[in-house]
């Protein structure tokens, strides 16, 4: 990991080693759409499994403030019994087109788990 700050030079860089295991296992990435006319907020995100090498995809859905996390943190621990909340990094994209965030949670049909309402892909 590289740390800069405003008073380093590219000559002084500092180079910190991460310590410990990495603790993150999973990347959230959330794309957020307000509805102004009716006052609605909607998401979609994709879930990375860094692990596995796989994606999860949440669906275009209604949530507001947190809810992304809420319903990510949900499915990850019916998927992994193990998961824990510092081992999700979440990242959300506020004020995107609608069009942009139905696109972001969209997967193969074939690939869609009805059960817990996601879709997966390799």
């Amino acid at each position: 990991m590289i740390n800069i700050n405003e008073n380093d030079s590219l000559i002084s860089l500092k180079v910190y080693e991460p310590k410990g295991e990495r603790q993150i296992k999973y990347i959230a990435t959330t794309k957020e759409w307000h509805d102004r006319v009716n006052g609605n907020s909607y998401f979609s995100t994709r879930i990375e499994d860094i692990e596995k090498d796989l994606m999860y995809i949440l669906p275009f859905q209604y949530g507001y403030e947190t809810q992304s996390e809420y319903i990510t943190s949900q499915l990850l621990r019916k998927l992994d019994k193990t998961i824990v909340h510092g081992n999700i990094k979440h990242i959300k994209i506020n004020r995107c087109l609608k069009k942009e965030v139905v696109e972001h949670g969209q997967g193969q049909e074939e690939n869609y788990n009805s059960q817990l309402k996601y879709y997966y892909q390799d």
